[in-house]
């Protein structure tokens, strides 16, 4: 089973479409956005993923009542906000926009989660704590780095891929 996370997407629509292209292309069983989409027609564009998708608020979604209402168009698409654990077949998931990392490290050494996704910090993380896969995929923008960055990741075989656009 592979996941695709995105995260700090801050309404850059061409690497959104560029982003969702290669996911699609991949095939992708779920996408996961680790927050900070900032406009409802940012998030209008993640309709077009081809599977199930979930999502998280960060510190920058501002519109968060049509952010909502946009991504409820779509079956596909579930907000998780404020809760931000759930379950993919067997697999524990945390989706959050990680503001506080020594959280994120306590979560992970928990033993509780297979894997845990965020955002927030536009760096990305690819580590394993115990079991756990921890990953941040950076900035799909690419504002403050320079590079628009994602993650796939392959649940069976523990193994993330940070992939630049």
């Amino acid at each position: 089973m592979k996941i695709g996370i995105v995260g700090d997407s801050h309404d850059n629509l061409n690497a959104i479409k560029e982003s969702i292209s290669l996911l699609n292309a991949e095939k992708v069983d779920y996408l996961l956005h680790t927050g900070d989409m900032v406009s409802p027609f940012s998030a209008k564009l993640f309709l077009r993923f081809d599977s199930k998708s979930f999502f998280t608020f960060g510190n920058n979604d501002g519109e968060r009542l049509m952010l909502k209402q946009t991504l409820s168009e779509s079956e596909n698409c579930k907000l998780i906000w404020p809760k931000s654990t759930f379950t993919i077949n067997q697999y524990r998931i945390v989706l959050t926009h990680g503001e506080d990392e020594e959280i994120i490290e306590a979560l992970g050494q928990s033993g509780a989660f297979d894997l845990i996704a965020y955002g927030h910090w536009h760096r990305p993380v690819n580590k394993k704590l115990g079991n756990c896969l921890v990953v941040n995929p950076g900035e799909l923008c690419g504002y403050l780095s320079g590079k628009s960055t994602l993650a796939i990741v392959d649940m069976e075989k523990r193994q993330t891929r940070i992939i630049e656009l």
